[in-house]
């Protein structure tokens, strides 16, 4: 009698676990909810969508991305010189193409003078001067390639991450004509914002 209640109690604990596995193999979806995004896809795709903007000058969409509070800042070269670099909030950014107006935007590499150019002319000059966007060179948080001009984002953007899209330079000018494009990112109520659109090349 007593071997029988023991196999009576084997049975139903191995039935027992033999069920908790199943319910456990059964709930792929709650195990794959827990995944959350990581940081890096998430400013990789902010990274796109604002390049697609930057490619079609379609500053309406593009001010979608930019930081509410603290807007973009525009810079010419890897060295970003903060005093002198435009920033434009979301509502200005709308109407960066129709103003004519010449602003300064930073200082001029080899020269020394200041950049003085319309909206429109220093973005062809300065933001979307090359193909960015069919480049496989496209990194995160890092730089591509090391120049000797100081690459100080991470000072102006201490919280900040970034994609980096890199044009490697022609044989004609011995990789010299090399182009990169950064669009830096701040976190902002859970989201992603563009803080900075930093334009880099080679300088004597």
């Amino acid at each position: 009698m007593v071997k029988k209640l023991v196999i009576f109690f084997l049975l139903i604990t191995f039935s027992i676990s033999c069920s908790t596995v199943e319910d456990k193999s059964q709930e792929p979806g709650e195990v794959e909810a827990e995944r959350t995004e990581s940081v890096q896809s998430i400013v990789m795709k902010q990274g796109y969508n604002v390049l697609n903007a930057i490619k079609s000058k379609d500053t309406i969409e593009l001010s979608k991305f930019v930081h509410p509070k603290k807007g973009v800042l525009f810079s010419p070269y890897g060295t970003i010189e903060v005093k002198r670099a435009q920033v434009f909030m979301p509502a200005q950014l709308k109407e960066f193409f129709k103003s004519r107006k010449q602003l300064e935007w930073g200082t001029e590499a080899g020269r020394g003078e200041p950049i003085r150019l319309s909206p429109e002319d220093y973005f062809n000059a300065y933001v979307y001067d090359v193909e960015f966007s069919e480049t496989e060179i496209v990194t995160f948080d890092g730089i591509h390639k090391e120049t000797n001009s100081i690459q100080n984002i991470k000072d102006v953007f201490p919280e900040s991450h970034y994609v980096e899209f890199f044009v490697p330079g022609s044989e004609e000018f011995e990789g010299m004509d090399w182009r990169s494009l950064k669009l830096a990112f701040s976190e902002y109520n859970d989201q992603y914002y563009l803080v900075g659109i930093i334009h880099d090349q080679w300088t004597p």
